[in-house]
């Protein structure tokens, strides 16, 4: 398995460091669809135990992205337009009923838009710099927010188990070319849309995830 490049993640558990590192290795083309992971060669490239990558690669599996077939270990799912497609469905459901709380949220008291304008400035410097994957995860965390202001707690768990495929979506697709700064401005404009306009949610989600013609997919 060629790994090369990897780097371990820092964010939870270090269980959830090696699964990040993981996802990022498959978004950014470094692991490869049907690729084989093994636990050995990760320990030694993250320079971790043997134990968080077991645990990894069980979360992965759990979450859908990795599969175990018998006698072949874990190897990474096939990143195809029929996955892509029914996560992007699946993702814009519940993003239908994250909006729909959340623009009360916001009709109620502005002030928590809040934490979505410092998600952007955070794209926006990230633009700046030219750091794609920085804008991507930024991507991932405006719509985590998005579901957090809604206040529907099972939304954003079940949002949350979809949030690293949407990840590798976001890396891998075709529109990561564009501007980092179109990347940025749409999703100011989807949060004017969400939370000041009188637009139908149902008709914004959609075309923010859906629309495969418009550089909002990219979202």
């Amino acid at each position: 398995m060629n790994t090369s490049g990897l780097n371990l993640v820092r964010t939870r558990s270090l269980a959830d460091q090696v699964a990040d590192s993981i996802v990022d290795g498959i978004a950014t083309g470094k692991l490869n669809p049907g690729q084989r992971i093994v636990e050995a060669d990760l320990s030694s490239q993250l320079e971790v135990s043997r134990i968080p990558v077991r645990e990894a690669i069980k979360t992965l599996v759990a979450q859908g992205i990795l599969e175990v077939s018998h006698h072949r270990g874990a190897r990474v799912i096939a990143v195809d337009g029929i996955w892509v497609g029914r996560t992007r469905e699946i993702r814009a459901a519940l993003e239908k009923l994250a909006a729909r709380d959340a623009r009360r949220a916001y009709a109620a008291d502005p002030e928590t838009l809040a934490p979505l304008d410092a998600v952007i400035e955070r794209m926006a410097r990230a633009a700046r710099e030219g750091d794609r994957l920085a804008v991507d995860r930024a991507d991932i965390d405006f719509h985590r927010e998005l579901c957090r202001a809604s206040g529907n707690d099972v939304v954003t768990i079940q949002w949350n188990a979809l949030a690293r495929h949407a990840f590798i979506i976001l890396a891998r697709e075709k529109l990561a070319d564009g501007d980092l700064h179109e990347v940025v401005d749409v999703h100011r404009k989807l949060r004017t849309a969400i939370a000041l306009s009188d637009e139908p949610l149902d008709k914004i989600v959609d075309r923010h995830i859906l629309d495969r013609d418009h550089m909002a997919l990219r979202g």
